[in-house]
């Protein structure tokens, strides 16, 4: 999809948002850095997930991305104590590896997190900092294998979440699925599972998205956003803003750690 037709299709109504609704709502927007370096695989999808983030800000009328980091060099000049005092959220967008935070820069940005600072990251996110305590504290999991894309079926976990409210029970999407290491239900909010994984000949408890606390700050992962398209799903896009909106603490939700399987 070109840019100039995927602005017609979120502008066309897929989230419900008139622009007289988005200007009416305009007021005090929070300010966002997307980071879209890839220090490993590189998705074909950064530029749309990161334009994305861009317009579903202008529709909301909630945040504007004021920057965009996606070499190492410009990681590294984004990611500073000074630059991220005028930051309320830093989105990875589809990142893979060890990106390019200097030893200050890491210890900035993982400050600023305490202190009430908000990330949200997609996909491959979960394939970041491999090895790198902090952020797994700060995300809860990484990422550990997929299989082939598959259609599977993605069970709603916390129907009174932001990210969750629009679901209902369930529903189907062909996308690329991950497992996940180094993840517990009890440290963190479920907000998306499934009972079953494409690749498992089992039942059980498969984590797709999920939220926790870092200090005063907020994190929100999910993992879906592998392919274009997903990023044209009305399904996924209000997932999205609604966990952008709880991170950005703009709206209410359910965040208590080790919620029941529904």
């Amino acid at each position: 999809m070109q840019r100039r037709e995927f602005n017609r299709a979120l502008l066309g109504g897929c989230l419900g948002i008139t622009a007289g609704e988005a200007l009416a709502q305009g007021g005090g927007k929070k300010r966002v850095l997307v980071i879209t370096q890839a220090a490993g695989f590189r998705h074909s999808s950064i530029p749309v997930a990161a334009q994305t983030v861009q317009v579903l800000g202008n529709h909301t009328g909630k945040w504007e991305v004021v920057g965009e980091a996606g070499t190492p060099e410009e990681v590294a000049q984004a990611v500073t104590a000074d630059r991220l005092k005028g930051i309320h959220l830093v989105f990875f967008a589809n990142t893979t590896g060890n990106l390019n935070f200097t030893p200050e820069g890491k210890k900035a940005f993982y400050d600023w997190m305490e202190a009430g600072g908000a990330y949200a990251g997609v996909h491959s996110a979960g394939d970041t900092f491999h090895g790198d305590g902090a952020y797994l504290t700060l995300v809860g999991g990484e990422f550990q294998t997929h299989g082939p894309q598959r259609k599977v079926t993605i069970y709603n976990q916390s129907v009174r979440h932001p990210a969750c409210a629009h679901i209902g029970a369930s529903f189907e999407i062909f996308d690329e699925i991950y497992e996940f290491k180094n993840w517990e239900r009890s440290r963190v909010h479920v907000l998306l599972t499934m009972k079953k994984h494409p690749q498992r000949d089992e039942t059980g408890d498969f984590p797709v998205a999920w939220t926790k606390r870092y200090g005063k700050g907020r994190m929100f992962y999910t993992s879906l956003g592998h392919r274009e398209d997903v990023y044209e799903n009305p399904l996924y896009l209000e997932h999205l803003k609604g966990g952008i909106v709880w991170a950005l603490g703009m709206a209410p939700g359910d965040d208590r750690v080790n919620n029941p399987l529904i």
